[in-house]
């Protein structure tokens, strides 16, 4: 009993060690920034039309101040892991440099350092995907896992094109975390089809067709 009670302590007192080793006031920051890029996609301010040229601008402009920041960021720590920023901060970073389509060099730089903290258990070897699959889309290449997605317009449907052996996509899914491409692309279509409900509708489509999982009764 004394044993296992002191294990527990010593855990805990690991754990403590570890929080404490974390930067807090750059894990805010760069969720701060990921906010900031996000608000601007989500929510531009109501002069504004969403998807319009204004808002694509503004778009560009707080990915352009969030590229700058980043960058130096990434030049003084490489890829900030759990261990530096916690969890949360982590997943900042990568969304930022994912919205940073306008420097590939960077987010190439960023992918290997990734890769390096995803080997050590120190970064999402889920977001890691997406990085990867945006870094070839963008350079002509098929992607490995399928995370970017087109619809088809008449039936709110996803799918992914240009994948590089489709037959074994799940595989390399599931390799770094993701669920397999069915459920995946059924989730985004219901998803878009709630974000343009009414104008489906208009249409006559009331509702995405989805794919078979396997799951169903």
């Amino acid at each position: 009993m004394k044993k296992n009670i002191l294990f527990i302590v010593f855990q805990l007192f690991i754990t403590f060690l570890c929080n404490a080793q974390i930067d807090s006031v750059l894990s805010d920051k760069l969720k701060h920034m990921a906010e900031r890029d996000q608000e601007t996609m989500q929510h531009p301010p109501k002069s504004i039309k969403p998807a319009s040229k204004p808002h694509m601008a503004l778009i560009d402009s707080i990915a352009t101040v969030n590229y700058h920041e980043a960058k130096i960021i990434f030049d003084q720590y490489g890829f900030p892991g759990f261990d530096l920023v916690g969890e949360e901060g982590s997943k900042s970073f990568w969304l930022i440099v994912q919205h940073c389509d306008k420097w590939p060099e960077f987010q190439q730089q960023v992918l290997e350092k990734m890769e390096t903290q995803v080997k050590k258990k120190n970064a999402h070897s889920t977001y890691y995907a997406y990085l990867v699959d945006r870094i070839r889309i963008r350079a002509g290449k098929k992607q490995l896992y399928g995370t970017q997605v087109s619809y088809r317009t008449d039936s709110c449907q996803a799918f992914v094109a240009d994948v590089e052996d489709l037959s074994n996509i799940n595989q390399r899914r599931q390799s770094v975390g993701l669920e397999p491409i069915e459920n995946y692309l059924n989730t985004v279509s219901k998803n878009h089809f709630l974000r343009n409900e009414e104008n489906f509708r208009k249409r006559g489509i009331i509702g995405p067709i989805l794919y078979p999982t396997g799951e169903e009764e």
